[in-house]
């Protein structure tokens, strides 16, 4: 049975923003309405030890973020989608392993 707060529907934008909420929970962030090109669909920045990251977070996934504050023409740093994931995947690297594999599918 469905969480009452969950939608009855799971689509890409839903999943992600499941992901993003525990990034934001591990580093801290904002959301932000900074793009006049999709109002209505926050932005989530997240500072992370690698530089700043950001996502649009479609209206009906903003449930997710009700502990991260809504901050007034948050700065963006003007990184690409391309700087983004450079960043990422030196994140990736910096984080210690929180845990691991069941033994019967083997270890990294």
């Amino acid at each position: 049975m469905a969480d009452a707060d969950e939608p009855a529907e799971i689509d890409v934008y839903t999943d992600r923003a499941h992901l993003l909420a525990v990034l934001v929970a591990l580093f801290g962030g904002a959301l932000s309405f900074t793009d006049p090109l999709t109002p209505g669909w926050p932005v989530l920045y997240v500072e992370c030890p690698t530089g700043q990251l950001s996502w649009h977070i479609h209206p009906d996934d903003v449930w997710l973020f009700n502990n991260v504050p809504v901050v007034d023409d948050y700065p963006w740093d003007q990184h690409t989608t391309r700087v983004k994931c450079k960043r990422i995947r030196s994140l990736v690297q910096q984080l210690p392993k929180l845990t691991y594999a069941k033994p019967e599918y083997g270890n990294p």
